[in-house]
């Protein structure tokens, strides 16, 4: 486990998203922004970019500072510590009724919050609704290694 993911290896949001499994959450984004502007300095891949088919057009000042970005703010302190996006209307909704994990609400299925998620949002309401009366530890346990980005199996 990296450091990253130290701070939130026992958090879920309320939307069901398993935070040490998410990308964001792990780090694991980030440390790879941090891997690819290395790489592209020790291969000195800027230097021999011209001489490649569109390599003249790369602003590659532009591509360090969208790396160093993402190194710095392409993480997640999870919603536990005031990660996750501002307005999430998933967690304010959450918050504002008293629910841990969204499972918990009664308006669950007619639910539109977790549009904004797409295909994820959906695999993650369904996943809620087929755990409703688990606690949020019994809930990651039995979802960590079914999360849609498990970074388990995509060998990190």
């Amino acid at each position: 486990m990296n450091e990253a993911s130290k701070g939130i290896e026992s958090q879920c949001g309320p939307c069901g998203i398993i935070c040490s499994t998410c990308p964001l959450g792990s780090g694991t984004v980030a440390e790879s922004a941090g891997r690819t502007k290395q790489f592209i300095k020790d291969c000195k891949i800027a230097e021999w970019s011209p001489f490649v088919p569109e390599g003249k057009e790369i602003d590659w000042a532009q591509v360090d500072r969208a790396l160093d970005w993402m190194t710095r703010y392409a993480c997640c302190a999870g919603c536990e510590n005031g990660g996750g996006p501002p307005d999430c209307t998933i967690r304010i909704c959450a918050r504002e009724r008293g629910y841990e994990l969204c499972s918990s609400c009664t308006d669950l299925d007619s639910c539109s919050k977790f549009d904004w998620l797409k295909d994820q949002g959906s695999q993650m309401r369904t996943a809620l609704k087929e755990n409703r009366g688990r606690s949020k530890e019994e809930y990651i346990e039995a979802m960590a290694s079914k999360m849609p980005w498990d970074l388990r199996q995509l060998g990190s």
